[in-house]
């Protein structure tokens, strides 16, 4: 006779067989009569769900973590979608991701993410899982040169399916889940199997299947560059800080002190950094002399709070010593904009810009899904790249290899456009 689970599983897989004849409107007549998905709390129901994953093709991934309400960022919620079969796994009861490392990491079972880098960044850090064999949603949809490409648009783009967001930033680490962040959790990954067929085809359509499938093979290489914030408060970490460019070394070392004051107080909280005073009021209170009125209330600095912390940021004011010198290599990560070169290399990023813009449109994608400014950025500072520079540079292989390594080559050893330069439009 068999289980429950498996007679909920038999009932929802025919409620899906039916999906693929109907209409928008009808399927979410259907949609809202779907089967609750499978809540997975131990171990041995993991197991379980592991050895149904075994069995399929495409499995639909997804995560939700706490970063916006805890200081120590976690992954509360692994969702996953096979075979119109929707789970919802609870690491925080299993304790484990183990019995899903082999699905995970072997490159037979295709894993479908909408935006997979920061996920795989998740799943490698609490679990030390290495994911492979993967299709993005949202990688395909830049591809296929869609300007909007969030997952809420393109479900209803797809399916007519508007996605409640307000649990987005809900506080995934709570007992027990509500019923709308499980139906919000659930449906991050429920239609992405089907979606993964559609854009498969039209990739194939357009030519760029095998660009895609490049894309697809970088994005772990992708996650490993990116390191995942370290256990413990990073004493460099104050170099992030927005609006400290120009700042005195005296100014400088009252933004380590109250960055670290902060991370300490956040730690103890066990809350956002953020959420303890933003970026704005530590660059306020250490741009000022040091006085009675620097912790006086402020906007987003509120009575509350300088009562509370008040005397443990007033210590560290007063024991903060000049920082000298730049911020270490790795210290500042910050957005690629061309805006700190010197003036030859900035002339050269923003020739780069333009040919990259005028290729972009050549083949219908936005210039930054074309080759990102971090690469621009990186070529613009050096006065000469030879041609076998580009060919082993890791943003440069595959279709951008083809398309990018000869105009670029040319634009910086002769210094002109290459408006004459052919480019393909379509890989097959």
């Amino acid at each position: 006779m068999p289980s429950q689970q498996d007679s909920n599983a038999i009932a929802y897989a025919e409620v899906i067989n039916q999906l693929s004849h109907m209409g928008a409107v009808a399927y979410f007549k259907v949609v809202e009569e779907l089967l609750p998905p499978f809540m997975i709390e131990t171990e041995q129901a993991l197991e379980a769900w592991a050895e149904r994953c075994a069995g399929s093709r495409i499995i639909a991934v997804d995560t939700e973590s706490d970063s916006f309400h805890h200081y120590r960022e976690k992954v509360c919620l692994v969702q996953m979608t096979v075979d119109g079969v929707d789970a919802i796994i609870d690491p925080l009861a299993t304790r484990t991701m183990e019995p899903l490392r082999e699905i995970f990491e072997d490159p037979k079972y295709v894993k479908v993410f909408h935006d997979a880098v920061y996920d795989l960044i998740c799943l490698r850090r609490d679990f030390d899982l290495h994911l492979c064999g993967l299709f993005d949603t949202m990688v395909a949809s830049r591809l296929l040169g869609k300007r909007t490409f969030g997952l809420a648009p393109i479900l209803d783009q797809y399916f007519g399916f508007k996605a409640d967001k307000r649990m987005q930033r809900s506080d995934w680490a709570q007992r027990p889940l509500s019923g709308e962040q499980i139906q919000y959790a659930r449906f991050d990954t429920h239609f992405l199997p089907q979606l993964t067929d559609r854009l498969q085809a039209e990739l194939e359509t357009a030519g760029r299947w095998l660009w895609a499938r490049e894309e697809f093979t970088r994005l772990p290489d992708v996650a490993a560059r990116i390191t995942p914030r370290a256990v413990g408060i990073d004493p460099d970490g104050f170099w992030r800080v927005k609006g400290i460019r120009g700042m005195s070394p005296e100014g400088l070392g009252r933004v380590r002190a109250l960055y670290i004051a902060r991370e300490r107080i956040a730690e103890r909280l066990d809350r956002p950094a953020f959420k303890v005073f933003g970026d704005h009021v530590l660059v306020e209170i250490a741009g000022s002399t040091p006085s009675p009125d620097s912790l006086r209330p402020r906007p987003g600095l509120r009575r509350a709070g300088v009562d509370r912390f008040g005397k443990e940021i007033a210590i560290a004011l007063e024991a903060a010593k000049p920082v000298f010198g730049k911020a270490p290599p790795g210290a500042v990560k910050r957005r690629r904009s061309g805006r700190f070169l010197d003036p030859d290399a900035r002339e050269r990023y923003e020739d780069l810009r333009t040919l990259r813009r005028e290729i972009a449109d050549t083949i219908g994608l936005e210039p930054e899904v074309a080759l990102g400014n971090a690469v621009l950025e990186e070529l613009a500072r050096k006065p000469r790249v030879e041609r076998s520079e580009l060919e082993d540079h890791p943003d440069l292989v595959g279709w951008r290899s083809d398309i990018f390594v000869g105009p670029i080559h040319k634009l910086l050893m002769t210094g002109t456009a290459r408006a004459d330069t052919p480019v393909t439009s379509k890989s097959s």
